[in-house]
């Protein structure tokens, strides 16, 4: 099946949007291609669609334990080269997982199509996945988990978070994983969760770039084609978190100097009230001119504060972050945090506040619509979880159709106390 969605010109838009085509092999693998020749570069990603809800309750960190193993080498690609390989060749290359999929993008030259193509094959079909490079990989990760979550000032809020929030979806558990999962991770285990997912019909190849369209597709073909689809079955989680009904409140002691809350708030998945949530949460801590800002951080009580959406493919988290100031307790910032969000839940924003979040929404969004990786990383996101790349040009529409009403609404659905997890990290005591 092809389906082109606009005819390609030649930067890739046409009054603002992007132009891509897209296809399937009869393999299953989901192509995207997007066309902009306004830089001599070119970006392939391909994204799969596993990630560390799609774990073992008994076998955590894997997804983030195949993105480190998947730069061992392949094959055609001895060990330690591919970096090497893609870096001598002018590019540049990395990879990042989620609780939802992971994601492996190179930059490169755009007479290097045809190698960077390649090498991401050798990778869906025949990487290097042994005994040496298994143990290898799995020290950098438990490296990894010691020096940014272990020995972290309040680097495991979000896991402590998590395990309470979600009782019975897999999301109640980080990306890291387990020590203890990945130590006993045995070679059988390795493997066979690579022959699980990295399989053609459980990825979306993008390439967005200076590109010929007849000749790409052609290599997509050579290198692509001929690669199995998976013979075993994706089995996805289908637990739905039930409402939670209580607000749940804990206190953690941490090698820390000043006391922080940690609040996250049960929201919705990425679309519907997904983009009145994200213009909310810009108001409340977007700037220097934000809420928390001007009513917390300028007042002394928090040196810093944040609030954000954790959009994902299946209903997520509203993150609240406060770090105390000097002096000042957790008591105090929390009461300070729940002041702003009670007026958000009680009092519809100023239109001032209002025009501000949805054109400073609307330049960030346009900027990054500049930008080869972000476009790459949107139309694969948008398939991958929506089977509709095209979202990527919908999403100013739904931001402008925003009302002061739509943010009222979701901060009363969203943002109510029994909807909460409480956490206050306090220093050790003497």
């Amino acid at each position: 099946m092809s389906a082109f969605v606009a005819a390609s010109t030649a930067n890739g838009r046409s009054g603002g949007e992007i132009r891509f085509a897209e296809y399937d092999l009869p393999n299953g693998l989901h192509v995207i291609l997007h066309r902009d020749d306004y830089t001599p570069n070119v970006l392939v990603s391909l994204m799969y669609h596993v990630g560390a809800k799609n774990e073992d309750t008994t076998r955590t960190g894997f997804a983030h334990l195949f993105e480190h193993l998947l730069f061992e080498g392949s094959k055609h690609i001895e060990r330690g080269e591919y970096m090497k390989t893609v870096m001598s060749n002018g590019g540049t290359l990395n990879a990042n997982t989620t609780q939802d999929r992971t994601y492996y993008f190179e930059m490169m030259p755009s007479n290097n199509l045809e190698l960077a193509l390649w090498m991401e094959s050798e990778r869906m079909l025949h990487a290097k996945i042994d005994t040496a490079g298994v143990n290898t990989q799995k020290g950098v990760v438990l490296e990894e988990k010691k020096q940014s979550y272990d020995n972290r000032p309040y680097g495991n809020w979000m896991y402590e978070i998590g395990r309470r929030a979600f009782t019975v979806h897999p999301y109640r558990w980080q990306t890291i994983g387990s020590e203890e999962h990945i130590r006993n991770a045995t070679f059988d285990d390795v493997y066979g969760f690579y022959k699980t997912w990295y399989v053609p019909d459980n990825c979306v190849l993008v390439v967005a770039g200076d590109f010929d369209e007849a000749q790409t597709r052609k290599w997509i073909e050579d290198y692509f084609g001929d690669i199995p689809r998976g013979s075993r079955p994706l089995v996805r989680p289908t637990a739905v978190e039930p409402e939670q009904k209580a607000e749940i409140r804990d206190t953690i002691r941490d090698r820390i100097q000043l006391p922080g809350v940690f609040i996250a708030y049960h929201g919705p998945a990425m679309t519907g009230d997904a983009y009145a949530v994200s213009v909310l949460a810009s108001i409340m801590s977007g700037g220097a001119s934000s809420r928390f800002k001007t009513n917390i951080q300028d007042k002394g009580l928090a040196v810093q504060t944040l609030m954000f959406p954790y959009i994902q493919e299946n209903p997520g988290l509203i993150y609240v972050v406060g770090i105390a100031g000097a002096g000042k307790s957790a008591a105090e910032v929390e009461a300070a945090v729940n002041a702003e969000i009670d007026r958000a839940r009680t009092e519809l924003v100023s239109e001032d506040e209002f025009r501000m979040a949805i054109a400073a929404k609307e330049y960030e969004i346009a900027a990054s619509m500049s930008t080869l990786p972000y476009v790459a990383l949107e139309l694969a996101s948008n398939y991958t979880y929506l089977r509709d790349a095209g979202r990527i040009n919908r999403t100013l529409d739904e931001y402008r159709k925003i009302t002061r009403e739509d943010l009222l609404r979701v901060a009363r659905k969203y943002l109510a106390p029994t909807n909460r997890v409480v956490l206050h990290y306090l220093p050790h005591a003497n």
